[in-house]
């Protein structure tokens, strides 16, 4: 039992963030925000090229 308390506690530790850790928000590549997706392995590549033609458009 004591065990998973411990594990449980530490997890919790691991996760919480620091104040104004990280990048600032707005000064990536684009100048926004972005959001992380999961997309099929396979599919990839082909958004891939379709963003580098928007991007070029």
């Amino acid at each position: 039992m004591p065990k998973k308390a411990v594990v449980k506690k530490a997890a919790a530790k691991r996760t919480s963030k620091r104040s104004g850790a990280g990048r600032p928000k707005g000064t990536g590549k684009f100048g926004c925000e972005t959001k992380v997706i999961r997309v099929p392995i396979h599919l990839v590549d082909e958004i891939y090229d379709f963003i580098r033609r928007k991007i070029n458009h």
